[in-house]
């Protein structure tokens, strides 16, 4: 139910309170290396200042955000947030898609920063405060956005809402997941950069991609590869320059192999959103994706299994509440 001015009410030592949406938190007591789960009470009485009809539902492990999300919007739930990083974002996204589309297509995504990489957010233009971030959920603009999915060739499916890709990518997100975080996300994931660059070996792999009907293929000893809904990943890797999270189309990266020396220049383009510059890379726009070859999958940060694999888009499929400072479709 979209907000206005009649949807608050002023009570002294809260503010403006959103009265005409109810909320639901999912929160991962983890994120930002547990310090949510130790600051239990201050999220909740924040949560309740902003919204006279909330409530916080804290994760108890892996995959528990996406039933927790489920439930949410089969309850009937305005929106839900997610509390954590991007994989707590990934798995309440997978929570609210069905099999082909959401499950309440009137429920709103929206996010609460408290992550260690925090790429999505970025898009989003998320303040991370948390109660300016919960005066966004509250008060932001809501848009229809793409939402992509990846269908692995061994059954698994996934919804992603940011960036997906496979090969070395999903290497870095292996290490940076079984890393402490305890020096936070850039720090985490320049050191599982530096030690994918050091083992990780290219794998030959076809690709092939269409932008309305026509295919094109390619075949290269792929270093990794970004299909990008969103702009960043990586603690702030630029890799869908360019692109919109309302346009239909994936910012698609093909990365070959690579020098050491070229490697290192790489990762300088990929912060300043020059993927273009790498040599011999391959940088196109896409509504489908495919990929011949066994390298491992991810999804918003998150391994997945190995390939061969399909890359979908699902155009303007779930609500999104968020900061949009900037427009966030393409014009």
């Amino acid at each position: 139910m979209p907000t206005s001015a009649a949807d608050f009410r002023s009570t002294e030592g809260h503010g403006a309170r959103n009265r005409g949406e109810r909320l639901v938190v999912v929160a991962n007591p983890n994120a930002g290396g547990g310090r949510a789960g130790r600051q239990r009470d201050v999220i909740e009485r924040a949560v309740d200042r902003a919204f006279e009809q909330a409530e916080v539902r804290w994760t108890t492990g892996p995959r528990h955000a996406t039933e927790l999300a489920r439930e949410a919007a089969e309850q009937g739930a305005d929106i839900v947030a997610a509390l954590g990083g991007d994989g707590t974002c990934n798995e309440v996204v997978n929570g609210l898609m069905g099999a082909e589309a959401p499950i309440n297509p009137r429920c709103i995504f929206a996010t609460i920063p408290f992550g260690t990489g925090g790429d999505l957010v970025r898009t989003l233009q998320m303040p991370r405060s948390l109660s300016e971030a919960l005066w966004v959920v509250s008060t932001g603009t809501t848009v229809h956005v793409d939402v992509g999915e990846v269908i692995l060739e061994s059954g698994p499916r996934h919804w992603f809402i940011n960036v997906s890709g496979a090969g070395a990518n999903a290497d870095v997100c292996v290490r940076a997941n079984r890393s402490s975080k305890t020096f936070g996300g850039t720090l985490t994931f320049l050191g599982a950069i530096l030690g994918t660059v050091r083992e990780f070996e290219p794998r030959r792999t076809t690709w092939r991609w269409r932008l309305g009907e026509e295919w094109n293929e390619t075949t290269l000893d792929c270093l990794g590869s970004f299909v990008a809904n969103a702009h960043y990943c990586g603690a702030g890797l630029h890799v869908g320059k360019g692109g919109s999270m309302a346009d239909g189309r994936f910012e698609v990266t093909l990365l070959p192999r690579l020098s050491l020396r070229e490697t290192l220049a790489a990762l300088a383009h990929a912060r300043t959103g020059n993927l273009h510059k790498i040599p011999r890379s391959i940088v196109v726009q896409a509504n489908e994706v495919v990929m011949d070859g066994d390298l491992v999958v991810e999804t918003d940060g998150e391994p997945r299994v190995a390939g061969p694999a399909r890359w979908r888009m699902a155009p303007a499929a779930l609500q999104v509440r968020a900061g949009w400072s900037t427009p966030p479709v393409a014009l």
